[in-house]
């Protein structure tokens, strides 16, 4: 991931869209190439598409990239390279293990959750189910 990042950085060094795209693609090229390969060969599943359903790895590398590319540009990191770097590395060791011996499948979940009920219509979805039926018994109260 730190390659692709540091790669991207001396070829586009104004563009950390396209530096993080890249070490995402270096740390998970297996998960993203697959489905060119399922293309090729012509048994491609659009179910199975790994920007669509991303595994933990792409997930982990999306944001070891996106952790590195703040680094390089020191806009909001200012931690040396050595101390950033192991960060990141403990980060993966500590959610492998905990995948290993804890039966974790998806460390990221709660976060997901979390973001999807605030951000993209889960609570208001919920409250606008809520209220219809509030008023409809203020009404039957009522009458």
């Amino acid at each position: 991931v730190t390659h692709g990042v540091s790669h991207a950085a001396k070829l586009y060094p104004n563009s950390y869209i396209v530096q993080v795209l890249v070490g995402t693609a270096k740390g998970a090229g297996s998960g993203i190439l697959r489905t060119i390969e399922q293309l090729i060969r012509g048994v491609w599943l659009p179910n199975h598409n790994e920007a669509l359903r991303p595994s933990f790895a792409t997930k982990a590398c999306l944001l070891a990239s996106i952790i590195f590319v703040l680094e390089k540009s020191s806009i909001y990191i200012t931690a040396p390279h050595d101390l950033v770097y192991l960060g990141v590395v403990g980060f993966l060791v500590y959610f492998k293990l905990s995948a290993l011996f804890l039966n974790v499948t998806d460390p990221f979940a709660p976060i997901e959750n979390l973001f999807c009920a605030v951000f993209m219509g889960g609570i208001w979805d919920a409250l606008s189910r809520y209220f219809p039926l509030l008023l409809s018994k203020e009404i039957r109260c009522r009458s």
